[in-house]
């Protein structure tokens, strides 16, 4: 009988306890906190003689503050994260709003295991190549995102390794390096990931004895022919917003390319003095049923290119 008595008592703190705790909860959420979904992609690597590029990730910087998302060190083979692949940086909260800057500090010393160096080129025979002598190396890319509260943006970070990695040659050990450092910041871009599209297709070539092609992707009237084939830093057509190898069946895919109007341009290599380096043979001359120098790319939009070769412009 006296637990029966008791019965409505227990009942009554137990829904005040849930009510209180509920309470607590509601308090704690901001509503003004918005997600940022990090990732990261890569530009290919011209040289064949290039097997992995590893860089290690220390940590991450929105507009100058650490990135909550960014939980560890992180050591990624960029070559491994080509044609729309991707590996995750990290989910954090920040407060809604403008944000301009993404900021990636890389450990040229040691990767995420505490081996010697953080950042290398690994070339085909399995020899490392450090990519710096210094303690760390920044990477920044300016780009205008606006985070809204209660939604989640995803943004991918595009590190085109083209652009970042030069061939020192030589008789040394040691034949890759980053880019100057003010070059360095020209190879990273940010896209929000649903205000972007790809371009995809084949490029079959059945005139032109080359070892590979690649495809370079302009902001629609940017191209200069005469620009982009001077090389700075060892790289070549080092305007092009991005680029991807196509593959030996003629397919190729760039992604991440946010809306807007582009235009996209062929080049031919191949190892001409037997050095196990490519060498530019020329520009291709293109039949296709599309304009390629008026490509308009939207938002989740797939531009399906197909072109074939119809001659070379050295």
């Amino acid at each position: 009988m006296n637990r029966t008595k008791f019965q409505p008592l227990f009942t009554i703190l137990a829904f005040l306890t849930i009510g209180l705790f509920a309470c607590s909860k509601d308090e704690d959420v901001n509503p003004n906190q918005a997600q940022l979904q990090m990732e990261i992609t890569d530009g290919p690597c011209d040289d064949p003689s290039v097997k992995a590029v590893f860089v290690t990730i220390a940590e991450v910087k929105v507009d100058g503050k650490t990135f909550s998302g960014f939980t560890g060190k992180k050591t990624i083979n960029l070559l491994a994260y080509q044609k729309g692949e991707v590996a995750a940086l990290g989910l954090g909260n920040l407060d809604a709003g403008a944000y301009q800057e993404i900021t990636l500090v890389l450990d040229a010393q040691t990767d995420a295991n505490g081996n010697a160096p953080g950042c290398y080129v690994e070339t085909i025979d399995n020899v490392k190549h450090a990519l710096s002598s210094a303690a760390s190396v920044t990477v920044s890319t300016l780009k205008n995102i606006s985070l809204v509260a209660g939604a989640t943006t995803q943004v991918v970070l595009d590190f085109d390794l083209r652009k970042a990695v030069q061939y020192s040659g030589g008789g040394s050990a040691d034949q890759y390096d980053f880019v100057t450092s003010a070059s360095l910041q020209t190879a990273l871009r940010a896209v929000v990931k649903t205000q972007s599209g790809n371009l995809q297709g084949s490029c079959q070539n059945a005139i032109v004895n080359t070892d590979k092609i690649v495809a370079y992707v302009y902001k629609k009237g940017t191209f200069n022919r005469n620009v982009e084939l001077s090389s700075e830093n060892g790289v070549a057509f080092k305007n092009a917003i991005a680029s991807t190898s196509v593959e030996s069946n003629g397919a190729f895919k760039i992604a991440f390319l946010e809306s807007g109007d582009y235009e996209v341009h062929f080049a031919a290599y191949k190892d001409l003095n037997s050095d196990g380096k490519l060498d530019f043979q020329g520009t291709l001359i293109l039949n296709s049923l599309i304009d390629l120098l008026d490509l308009q790319i939207g938002a989740n939009a797939n531009i399906q290119l197909n072109v074939s070769v119809v001659g070379i412009l050295p």
